[in-house]
């Protein structure tokens, strides 16, 4: 099977398997062939609605430099209808699915869906596009990026920043210290090895917890490394081991925010750790 149609199918099958109540969301989810927005907006009208055709369109621009291909991306169109009028299609009613409930729930169970082990989906942008009275089509498009890092980097065995944050792993500068001499009359300087000395490793990203409360529990452990200043084995996001590594400092970058599409406590951060052997 082609990466693009197991994206495809994962992102049917997750859209599939949305409900409201007791009842499928929608009623027809179908992979389309991405054709000229006329033409799909009139096809998927005429589904048996709510409906969902996901669409494969391409790759968005890749790094120009190093003449990278960029990610693949693809489009959710979505249509509700109302036989009364458009407000209805739009919030819904008791006995008619809105476009509010349904593009709100497929944003929410697609961004951030795993694809393929190591893609992660993203919302772009969405928007309504028509077309006729009582029928509303709503567009939303998304990108896959491949993420290098899948596991959380751990600190004395723990996931300190959590298992839901982007903690990305930047190892420093490994050096040797010597002491150097030299002889008069004699061309060239002489080392003597003494030893390596620490490395600096440094993670960034963002804290990402369900609410408030779970994300100060997390910033608070973080903290008491610092305080307690213990040397413990760090693993990075690749399985690479670091021991001998002390916590020396936690930065918050800027202000606690809020995602806009869950809801989340998220956090800008920096933590700096020192190796001190090997």
């Amino acid at each position: 099977m082609s990466a693009w149609e197991t994206i495809e199918n994962a992102i049917v099958q997750a859209v599939q398997q949305l409900t409201l109540g007791s009842s499928s969301l929608l009623a027809t989810v179908k992979g389309r062939t991405a054709r000229d927005r006329k033409s799909l907006v009139t096809a998927v009208g005429r589904e048996l609605l709510p409906a969902a055709y996901v669409l494969a369109v391409g790759r968005d621009a890749g790094d120009k430099a190093t003449r990278r291909p960029g990610a693949p991306a693809f489009n959710v169109l979505l249509a509700t209808r109302s036989l009364r009028d458009d407000d209805e299609a739009r919030t819904g009613s008791d006995d008619v699915t809105g476009m509010f409930d349904v593009s709100e729930k497929v944003a929410e169970a697609l961004q951030d869906l795993l694809v393929d082990t190591n893609r992660r989906l993203l919302l772009v942008d969405e928007r309504s596009i028509g077309p006729d009275e009582g029928t509303i089509v709503w567009e939303q498009r998304y990108v896959l990026r491949r993420q290098s890092e899948i596991s959380a980097p751990t600190f004395g065995g723990v996931a300190l920043a959590g298992s839901d944050s982007e903690a990305h792993v930047e190892l420093g500068r490994l050096r040797r210290a010597v002491s150097a001499f030299s002889f008069p009359g004699i061309d060239g300087v002489f080392e003597r090895n003494v030893g390596i000395r620490e490395r600096p490793i440094k993670w960034s990203g963002q804290l990402r917890a369900a609410n408030d409360s779970v994300l100060n529990n997390i910033e608070s452990n973080i903290e008491d490394e610092v305080r307690d200043g213990e040397a413990k084995t760090m693993v990075d996001s690749w399985g690479r081991s670091h021991q001998m590594c002390v916590l020396k400092s936690f930065l918050r970058c800027g202000r606690r925010q809020r995602d806009e599409l869950t809801g989340e406590s998220l956090q800008d951060f920096e933590i700096e750790f020192t190796q001190l052997g090997q």
